[in-house]
C-alpha cells in the first residue's frame, strides 16, 4: 500500500513537471473626492458631498477594489473575479463576477466550463453597455451623485464551447444555467427549468472583422413579481479591423441588446383604446468609434434605443413606450510623452414617443466636462474632473406633477485609479 501511494505521488509529481503552470494575480483600486450642487425645478439648491469615484464604473459607495486570479495548469485552469466595496451598513461582502474551473479537450477545439459563469465569448463588452448572457445584470446607484451603473454577477452553469480546427476563428456552443431571476424555491426546480434558462451563442473572429451572439432563454423558474414573464435576453458585438491597419488606433465597434423578447404582455384601456403592455421590454445599440493617436484621443459615442411600457411597479398611463438617442464626442490632448491629458467630453441625450419623461423637452440632457488627467506609470492616474448636468427628469414615479422637472447639477470630482 506505501508503496502505491509512493508510485501515485511520484506520478503526480512528474505530471507537475510536465505541464506548464502559470498564475496571474491583477486588480483594480478606485476612489474619489466628490462635490455637487443640484437643484430640481424652483427648489433651492441642495449641495452634498464624500468620498466616491463617479465615472460609471466604480460601484455605489467610497470606492471599489477589484481583484483577478487566474491559474492554469496544462489544459486546466481556473479564473476568478469579485469586488468589493464599503457597504453603507454590515461587512465589506464581496460580489463575485465569476468563478470558474474549464479544461480544454481535443487539442482545445473543446473547451468545458463549470461554475460561476463570466468572460462570456458571446457577450457585449462595452464601455457603455455590458451585457453577458448567461450572467445576473442589476442596475445600481451611486450613493452620493444617484447615478446609475450596470453590473453583473455570474449565474452557476456548464459552458461547452466547440471551437474547430477547420474553421479557425468559430466559437459555437451553451450554457445550462441557472435562473437569472429566481421567484421558484430552488428544490422545486425541475432539469426543464433548467434548459428552460439554457443559453446558445456563436462568434467568430477574422483578420478583418469579428462578430459575437448570444441568446438566453427564458422559463416559468424566473418571473416578475406578478407572475409574468420577463422573456428571452439577446446580446451582441460587431466590429471592423480593416481600419486599424490603414489609420493606426482606429477602431470601430458596435454592442447591443434585446431584453424581454417574448415576454408576457398584459391588456389595459388608456384613453378609452386597449393596448398590450409587456413586462421591462428593450433594445438598445451602442457605436463607438476611437483614434487613440500618439498625441490625442478621439472618441464618439452613440446609442438608440427602444423601450417598450412596464407594468408592475409603474403606472402604464405614465410610462409607455419611448425611444431615445445619445451622442457623446470627446476629445483629449497628450502632452508630455503622454504624462498629462486634459481634454473635453459633451454629451447630449433626447427621447421620443408617449412614455418621454417630459412631454414637451427638446432634448432629454445636455453634458459638459472637462477632465485633466495626471499618469502616472503606466497603471495609475489621478484625474480632476467638474461636469455639468441639465436634465429633465422623472424624479418621483407616484407624484405625476412631478414628472419633467429639471434638474441642474454642477460637480467636481477628484479621481484616484490604481491597476496592477
Amino acid at each position: 500500500m506505501k508503496r502505491t501511494v509512493v508510485v501515485l505521488c511520484a506520478a503526480f509529481l512528474a505530471a507537475q513537471g510536465a505541464f506548464a503552470q502559470e498564475l496571474t494575480i491583477s486588480g483594480e483600486v478606485k476612489t474619489g473626492i466628490y462635490m455637487e450642487q443640484e437643484q430640481i425645478g424652483s427648489q433651492d439648491p441642495v449641495a452634498k458631498g464624500g468620498a466616491t469615484n463617479n465615472d460609471g464604473d466604480s460601484g455605489s459607495g467610497e470606492g471599489r477594489l477589484r481583484l483577478d486570479f487566474r491559474f492554469a495548469y496544462g489544459n486546466l485552469g481556473l479564473r476568478v473575479r469579485f469586488q468589493i466595496e464599503p457597504e453603507s451598513q454590515g461587512p465589506f461582502l464581496p460580489t463575485w463576477s465569476f468563478a470558474y474551473a474549464y479544461g480544454n479537450l481535443f487539442n482545445e477545439q473543446l473547451t468545458i466550463s463549470a461554475g460561476l459563469l463570466g468572460e462570456s465569448p458571446w457577450g457585449a463588452n462595452g464601455p457603455r453597455l455590458r451585457s453577458e448572457p448567461e450572467t445576473r445584470e442589476y442596475i445600481g446607484y451611486n450613493t452620493l451623485s444617484n447615478e446609475p451603473y450596470t453590473a453583473s454577477e455570474g449565474l452557476l452553469g456548464i459552458r461547452f464551447e466547440y471551437k474547430p480546427f477547420y474553421v479557425p476563428g468559430l466559437n459555437v456552443g451553451f450554457v445550462l444555467n441557472q435562473p437569472d431571476r429566481t421567484t421558484i424555491d430552488t428544490q422545486e426546480q425541475t432539469f426543464g427549468y433548467v434548459l428552460g434558462e439554457s443559453v446558445i451563442g456563436a462568434a467568430y473572429e477574422h483578420d478583418y472583422f469579428a462578430v459575437r451572439v448570444g441568446y438566453r432563454f427564458d422559463s416559468k423558474a424566473d418571473t416578475y413579481s406578478n407572475n409574468k414573464d420577463e422573456g428571452g435576453r439577446l446580446t451582441y458585438h460587431m466590429e471592423e479591423r480593416v481600419l486599424t491597419t490603414l489609420v493606426p488606433g482606429m477602431q470601430i465597434w458596435l454592442d447591443g441588446e434585446y431584453y424581454g423578447i417574448g415576454s408576457e404582455q398584459q391588456d389595459f384601456i388608456i384613453n378609452g383604446k386597449p393596448m398590450k403592455l409587456g413586462g421591462g421590454e428593450y433594445l438598445i445599440n451602442w457605436l463607438y468609434w476611437l483614434w487613440d493617436a500618439p498625441y490625442f484621443i478621439a472618441q464618439l459615442d452613440a446609442c438608440f434605443a427602444v423601450h417598450k411600457a412596464y407594468w408592475g411597479g409603474l403606472l402604464p398611463n405614465r410610462r409607455q413606450e419611448y425611444q431615445s438617442m445619445e451622442f457623446l464626442p470627446a476629445f483629449y490632448y497628450k502632452l508630455f510623452d503622454n504624462l498629462l491629458q486634459i481634454g473635453l467630453r459633451l454629451g447630449f441625450g433626447m427621447e421620443f414617443g408617449p412614455g418621454k419623461t417630459y412631454i414637451n423637452s427638446p432634448y432629454q440632457y445636455i453634458t459638459v466636462e472637462p477632465q485633466l488627467r495626471l499618469n502616472i506609470g503606466a497603471g495609475a492616474y489621478i484625474a480632476a474632473v467638474y461636469n455639468f448636468t441639465d436634465k429633465y427628469a422623472w424624479f418621483d414615479e407616484v407624484d405625476i406633477q412631478r414628472r419633467g422637472e429639471k434638474s441642474v447639477k454642477h460637480s467636481i470630482n477628484i479621481r484616484a485609479v490604481y491597476t496592477f
